[in-house]
């Protein structure tokens, strides 16, 4: 297949649609994920390749790591595995909570989805 001007302009336009359903359909998962509840007790945790110090977390009783949700977590320390994470519809702020040296969950600190 030769590339001249018809064909070119045929493969631009096939790039153009492929990439706006693909960001159509993430910006469809990060709404819903948005609108929704959020909570659990973090299993693991691992750096998010796409924002630089976002983490992505898997909660226990979850099978692999959500994606749709990361935390801008700047420090160390701002959030560890067994914390309890609880966000509420129609929010970006994450509540952490962590156990104190009796055992209960206590707040900690608030963190957010975004890098603002």
């Amino acid at each position: 297949m030769m590339l001249n001007r018809k064909n070119l302009l045929i493969l631009a336009s096939i790039i153009v649609i492929v990439v706006f359903f693909v960001f159509v359909g993430n910006q469809n998962k990060h709404d819903e994920f948005y609108k929704n509840d959020y909570f659990g007790v973090v299993e693991e945790i691992k750096a998010n390749r796409k924002f630089e110090n976002s983490k992505v977390v898997k909660l226990q009783n979850q099978e692999d790591y959500n994606y749709n949700f990361w935390i801008y977590a700047l420090l160390k320390d701002d959030l560890k595995i067994n914390d309890s994470i609880s966000k509420i519809k129609n929010n970006l702020n994450y509540k952490i909570y962590r156990k104190n040296k009796f055992g209960k969950f206590e707040f900690y600190k608030i963190l957010r989805n975004n890098s603002e």
